[in-house]
């Protein structure tokens, strides 16, 4: 019966979505000569960052699918005048990070060694066909849900296009799960740092350590003062994460990396976040601190005999971390500050994991 009403779902909404040329819900901002940043207009906002160089173009990261990648792409080939595309760099594997890969033929896909691992369920869900099942029936109530917004919003211009936006979004992503995309993995990986020379521009790639995903990335461009955090400074007091396959050398990794590019001679006018407009420098160093305070504080806790019940009561988020969100019920970041702990008080409950980190 789900699957039946799924469908009609997805028939009656998508029938409904009309012929809309998707460039309209293009947003491209020029942020430099060199570099542009483009995003669909939604209820939602992914950032993708194009650079010029003199060797060629390079994209961070490809949206959801092929069919909302393209017009993303051609609006910003027509922004450059050119479309001689030489990297892909793809900050991780989640949603709306390496769906358009395939669009880049002609490129070279870079990322992190494990990101062909981190984009497997990407082909499962094409290949599965009861995950596919479920990924439809899940947008045709996204649609559903949508649609009664817009008629709540009505009147309300602004709410009214970016919902229609994240309409024609999903409808998009609709055709493409429909008729299926090729996933398309790196060609170039790297373990640790790699820098990719576009001629008068150079692009510093650095692994972050698995914790929002496996292969978490930052990308650091030094001519721009430009860093891209993909999903690693979310979006300004949103919460970082301490991950269920995260590692002690993860968690060192994360400090470390960030110790970087909080030192005063990195010069960084920008911060591109995955999920919110340009932040600031400044905007790292809440992050920096979440995991040191982290760390110290479930260290004492363990050292004081404490349980981790104990523990989680001193450290919680309305406690001691009142700076971050607290996403609501539902969102899918809801009680990450819980899993953090659990997280952290696990890798710090391993043998001898080695707590050389020093801020």
């Amino acid at each position: 019966m789900a699957g039946t009403i799924g469908l009609v779902l997805l028939t009656m909404i998508a029938a409904a979505g009309g012929e809309v040329n998707p460039e309209r819900y293009v947003q491209i901002e020029r942020l430099s000569n060199r570099v542009v940043l483009g995003y669909w207009l939604g209820t939602g906002r992914c950032n993708l960052v194009a650079i010029r160089g003199e060797k060629g173009l390079a994209i961070i990261d490809t949206e959801m699918s092929p069919r909302i990648m393209a017009p993303i792409k051609a609006r910003i080939e027509r922004t450059f005048g050119r479309d001689d595309w030489l990297y892909v760099i793809n900050t991780h594997g989640h949603m709306h990070h390496a769906g358009g890969n395939v669009l880049f033929p002609d490129a070279t896909v870079v990322g992190h060694e494990n990101l062909a691992e981190d984009t497997q369920w990407l082909i499962d869900k094409q290949t599965d066909p009861e995950r596919k099942r479920r990924d439809l029936e899940r947008a045709a109530l996204t649609l559903r849900d949508l649609r009664e917004a817009l008629r709540q919003v009505a009147g309300q211009r602004t709410y009214t296009r970016r919902i229609h936006g994240e309409i024609k979004f999903w409808n998009l992503y609709i055709e493409d799960m429909k008729e299926g995309y090729e996933i398309v993995r790196p060609t170039l990986t790297f373990a640790d740092t790699h820098t990719l020379d576009l001629g008068d521009v150079h692009l510093e790639l650095v692994f972050f350590g698995k914790g929002h995903s496996l292969c978490d990335t930052l990308v650091y461009v030094p001519e721009e003062k430009l860093l891209v955090t993909g999903a690693i400074v979310y979006q300004r007091a949103h919460l970082p994460e301490v991950g269920e396959r995260t590692e002690w050398a993860d968690v060192q990794r994360f400090m470390t990396v960030l110790d970087r590019f909080l030192a005063p001679q990195v010069q960084i006018d920008r911060v591109i976040s995955s999920h919110s407009p340009p932040l600031l420098k400044s905007d790292l160093r809440p992050v920096r601190d979440y995991y040191q305070r982290m760390v110290a504080g479930l260290s004492a806790a363990r050292r004081e005999g404490l349980t981790l019940e104990q523990a989680t009561d001193r450290l919680a988020q309305r406690v001691a971390f009142r700076d971050f969100m607290e996403p609501p019920p539902g969102h899918w970041a809801y009680g990450m500050h819980e899993r953090n702990i659990r997280n952290l008080w696990r890798i710090l409950s391993e043998p001898s994991p080695g707590q050389s980190y020093r801020p």
